[in-house]
């Protein structure tokens, strides 16, 4: 059968449209949605469990962060390399590298930032970008905050500033005043574990 010229051009003409233009692909076996989420969620545990890495808080004067502040991303420090500790100063305000873990608790990173900046743990009104950071229970991986995160915090100065000793003081008379409540008992040893594991985890 002879195929007309006028009758192949018709069929390349049926053939360039979007629907033809679209790639089909096929995978064998077919790929395993579950097993993407499974590898995806075991890939960011593994991020969250980390220990001894830096992150950065900057102090910003003033209501409103700069745009390069909220939009620093994750990451942005080099793995393996020596950070200060210090203060330093930046258009904005100031800036300084604390070393935390995973399991640090935002109680532990706002001692941290108190010894660092001055400003009692009351005050300090925290974020990650655009989130609060305010539940003091929560550790840093509970929160999603990776090492080389940017966190910015400001001084609300509701509260009159106190010395952080008062606070490490109040902290280990409620330990022993709960310890004595437990005393006999295994709690008690813990309860006293957990506290001088915060204290020294807020001063190094």
């Amino acid at each position: 059968m002879e195929i007309s010229e006028e009758h192949m051009n018709l069929n390349d003409e049926s053939n360039t449209g979007p629907e033809s233009s679209r790639l089909n692909i096929k995978t064998s076996p077919e790929v395993c949605e579950e097993c993407i989420a499974e590898r995806k969620s075991s890939e960011l545990m593994r991020k969250l469990n980390y220990s001894n890495e830096d992150l950065s808080v900057c102090f910003v004067r003033g209501k409103e962060p700069p745009k390069s502040v909220l939009e620093a991303s994750v990451n942005s420090l080099e793995p393996n390399r020596r950070t200060s500790k210090r203060s330093r100063k930046t258009s904005f305000g100031n800036s300084v590298n604390l070393n935390v873990s995973g399991s640090t608790s935002v109680y532990q990173l706002k001692m941290m930032i108190w010894e660092a900046f001055g400003i009692v743990k009351e005050n300090q009104v925290l974020h990650k970008g655009s989130l609060l950071i305010d539940d003091e229970s929560a550790c840093l991986a509970d929160l999603n905050i990776f090492p080389g995160d940017v966190l910015w915090v400001r001084d609300s100065e509701i509260h009159e500033h106190r010395d952080i000793a008062d606070e490490l003081s109040d902290k280990k008379m409620e330990a022993q005043n709960t310890e004595e409540g437990f005393h006999g008992t295994l709690l008690s040893s813990s309860i006293s574990s957990q506290f001088v594991s915060e204290a020294s985890a807020c001063l190094n």
